[in-house]
C-alpha cells in the first residue's frame, strides 16, 4: 500500500509501477482515469486491480471509470478481463481511443480522485513516479485527461465489444 505522500515518489520497476496503481485503484471513490497507448496486462489485467475497477463501477452511478488509447484494437487481445468488465458494466466504464491529434503521446497516466497519479514519460519503460495526495498534479494530469476525452472517438472495434 502506498503511504499518503505530497511529493512524487520514484517507481524503478513494472512490478512496483503495478502495484502503485492497484493500491491508488483502492483507494478510489469517485473516478478513476487510465491512459496510455494500449491496455498492459502486466499492469491492468491484474485481479486486485480488476477488483477495485468494479467496485468504484458499481458504488458510482456516474461514469466513474473512464480509459483512453491510442490502440483499442489491442485492447481485446492485452486486457480481455478489464475490456469484459467494460461490456458488462457499460454505463460505468467507457474505453475510447485518443483523438488523432494525441495518439503520438509516448506517456501513460493513471488518476484517481483528483488527489493521486501514476505516471510514465515512456509507456513501455521501467520507471515511473507516483503521488497518492499530490492534487495539483492530478487535477493537471484529469484536465489533460479531460481535454483528450473531449478529442477521443468512439471506436468501432470498442463498439463492437458492447453490442
Amino acid at each position: 500500500m502506498i503511504s499518503a505522500h505530497i511529493r512524487p515518489q520514484p517507481l524503478e520497476t513494472r512490478t512496483s509501477i503495478r502495484d502503485a496503481g492497484i493500491a491508488l485503484a483502492t483507494q478510489a471513490r469517485r473516478e478513476l482515469l487510465i491512459f496510455g497507448p494500449h491496455l498492459e496486462p502486466d499492469l491492468y489485467d491484474q485481479p486486485p486491480l480488476l477488483e477495485a475497477i468494479r467496485r468504484l463501477a458499481l458504488e458510482r452511478p456516474d461514469l466513474p471509470v473512464r480509459i483512453l488509447l491510442n490502440e483499442t484494437r489491442n485492447a481485446l487481445q492485452q486486457g480481455p478481463r478489464l475490456v469484459e468488465l467494460a461490456r458488462r458494466l457499460t454505463s460505468r466504464i467507457a474505453i475510447r481511443r485518443s483523438g488523432e491529434d494525441d495518439r503520438t503521446r509516448i506517456d501513460a497516466f493513471l488518476v484517481v480522485d483528483t488527489q493521486g497519479y501514476v505516471q510514465r514519460q515512456r509507456a513501455d519503460g521501467q520507471r515511473a513516479r507516483t503521488a497518492a495526495a499530490d492534487a495539483p498534479e492530478a487535477r493537471r494530469l484529469r484536465e489533460t485527461f479531460m481535454q483528450m476525452w473531449a478529442r477521443s472517438d468512439n471506436d468501432s472495434e470498442i463498439e463492437r465489444l458492447y453490442l
